[in-house]
């Protein structure tokens, strides 16, 4: 199970930096991809927040 969940955290940090990437200036695919790059983050951070603290608990 803890394999699992550091899985989902770390597909969260990358969900998270696609996002970034994205929103950097609109300059990978234009400026109409900003409202995608903001679900993206949030959605990482979502990941990344359950995971850690599911990981400071120890996994329960």
């Amino acid at each position: 199970m803890k394999k699992y969940r550091k899985t989902l955290f770390i597909l969260g940090i990358l969900i998270c930096l696609t996002g970034a990437g994205l929103m950097f200036e609109g300059a990978i695919l234009g400026e109409t991809t900003t409202g995608i790059a903001t679900a993206l983050g949030i959605t990482g951070i979502g990941l990344i927040a359950t995971q850690r603290r599911a990981m400071n608990r120890g996994g329960e």
